[in-house]
């Protein structure tokens, strides 16, 4: 049996958002890096920080 199709639709929307919290960490800190702007570069941080989070704390 595929490990996948065991997933409730709950699982699935934590994993999707945790993807797109990581996916949107990476071109915050380049443009953070680019236009040399730390502000621009923590707000990167702290979306990956959150999605290594959700992935920590929510476990299906």
């Amino acid at each position: 049996m595929n490990p996948i199709s065991e997933r409730s639709p709950a699982d699935n929307r934590m994993r999707r958002m945790s993807l797109s919290l990581a996916v949107a960490a990476l071109p915050v800190c380049v443009l953070g890096v680019l236009f040399d702007a730390m502000w621009i570069l923590g707000t990167g941080a702290w979306l990956l920080i959150a999605a290594v989070l959700i992935e920590l704390v929510y476990r299906p």
